[in-house]
């Protein structure tokens, strides 16, 4: 029993590294999204010159890019200019309070204590961007924030004081006509819309030959897999996401029978 995880009882398999079977991981480049990504750039680009810039809304169905095109521009503005940015779910920070707290912590001030007043964490904010940097603010799964219409004139207002400036990225699976927010507020905040349609069966085919790439040793997967793999994923809205949990299931299937590749056969029983 005390070599049940020894390398020569676990199958070696074509896998040669599941991380870049995760949403998380990402392979250096974006597939498919190079407009999405290009509008995203252009928006926030003035705080490079210590200007206002757009503030946008990032919408569309779960699975289809927004999230990794956000990072790839935040993790440019942090490589190549003096903008710090923040990025922050609202599914963890759903209030006012704790958006704010968590704002603050990613500056670097230590956690507030509870029932410190909005208005205190705003000055320290206040603070932040005038002694120091413009910063790019994204908050993913943005529909989830309970008091969204008091943190977006919080932190607009905010960025009208202030030298240095603050812009938003918001990211929501919803479209903004299901947002409780007004079209007054939404033009008050000068808000740019950037929709991320579902992926095509050709784009989830190149996400995951790309994926492969990485994932995979070379040769080992047959390429009806990815093509059925891609073609269920565009029948089903589209989500990358789930391509490659199905892509990750097939191959530790076929890595546990000590196969050499991944074959379409073992597609069987792995639901899309």
């Amino acid at each position: 029993m005390n070599t049940m995880f020894d390398d020569d009882t676990v199958g070696k398999g074509p896998i040669r590294s599941e991380q870049y079977l995760t949403d998380e991981a990402g392979t250096g480049h974006v597939i498919g999204r190079e407009a999405e990504l290009h509008a995203i750039r252009d928006a926030i680009q003035p705080l490079t010159k210590r200007e206002t810039p757009a503030n946008i809304l990032v919408y569309g169905p779960p699975g289809n890019g927004k999230t990794t095109c956000v990072n790839t521009v935040f993790d440019a503005l942090e490589s190549k200019t003096r903008v710090k940015t923040i990025r922050i779910n609202c599914w963890q920070y759903r209030t006012r309070p704790a958006l704010l707290t968590e704002i603050l912590i990613q500056l670097g001030y230590p956690a507030p204590r509870k029932g410190k007043p909005v208005d205190e964490r705003l000055g320290k904010l206040r603070e932040w961007l005038d002694r120091n940097r413009s910063v790019a603010v994204a908050l993913d799964e943005f529909d989830q924030l309970e008091d969204n219409t008091e943190i977006l004139y919080d932190l607009h207002m905010l960025s009208q004081q202030t030298e240095n400036k603050l812009g938003l990225v918001l990211l929501s699976n919803l479209p903004p006509e299901e947002f409780v927010l007004d079209e007054r507020s939404w033009s008050r905040l000068n808000c740019e819309m950037i929709e991320f349609e579902p992926y095509t069966v050709d784009e989830l085919q190149d996400i995951l030959e790309d994926r492969v790439e990485q994932a995979f040793l070379p040769g080992t997967v047959d390429p009806e897999v990815i093509e059925r793999i891609a073609e269920d994923a565009a029948d089903s809205g589209g989500d990358c996401r789930e391509a490659f949990a199905r892509l990750l299931r097939v191959g530790r299937r076929a890595s546990r029978d000590g196969a050499e590749e991944v074959t379409p056969e073992y597609l069987g029983g792995v639901e899309g």
